[in-house]
């Protein structure tokens, strides 16, 4: 249990910085308890080596948790490399992001004017009052529309970035690379 086939036993690979933050579950802390009592039949571990390793998996709330105490027990313990996608790819995210955007901004000049002209209607027409509100959101679809080329190349660049940072190796205490798995944190949606 302790070769490269304990990996595949986790719901998600515990080395990927991808799931560092993801939280544990029982089934994945029990491959853990597996790999421990193996290493403590085959005599690469004492009792008091097992009841520690085994209080740490006990309390282990992450993927990130989990990696420790098994580190030196398993030869591929180390962090999988991150594998760049191809620009194709970052290409096909840009433009379904700029997708999401085009809907956003049609749909934010679309319902307010469809009340706001609904209103005036009913009202007895009178001032048309609704094109103060049909500039503004008429104004950020078109612009929208006018900068699709500049958004796609800034989303790719934003994603060639991110790339470019997940292919640095974690820092340790020294500034040297080590075998640490970095929690990362998930990006938030960005705004128009």
């Amino acid at each position: 249990m302790t070769t490269g086939s304990v990996w595949r036993e986790f719901e998600h690979d515990p080395r990927d910085p991808q799931y560092a933050g993801m939280r544990a579950s029982d089934r994945d802390r029990a491959v853990v308890h597996d790999v421990l009592e193996a290493a403590y039949a085959e005599g690469r571990l004492d009792r008091e080596e097992l009841d520690e390793r085994t209080a740490t998996v006990n309390a282990a709330k992450t993927y990130a948790d989990l990696l420790p105490p098994i580190r030196d027990l398993t030869a591929d313990a180390s962090p999988v490399r991150f594998t760049p996608a191809p620009s194709g790819d970052l290409e096909r995210q840009a433009r379904l992001y700029y997708s999401e955007k085009l809907r956003e901004a049609f749909f934010g000049f679309l319902i307010p004017n469809l009340i706001c002209w609904a209103i005036w209607f009913m009202a007895g027409h009178g001032f048309v009052w609704p094109i103060f509100v049909l500039i503004p959101t008429g104004a950020n679809l078109a612009r929208v529309v006018a900068s699709r080329g500049s958004i796609i190349e800034e989303r790719v660049q934003k994603l060639q970035r991110r790339q470019a940072k997940a292919l640095e190796p974690p820092k340790g205490k020294s500034g040297e690379a080590s075998g640490e798995i970095v929690e990362q944190t998930r990006e938030k949606p960005e705004e128009a």
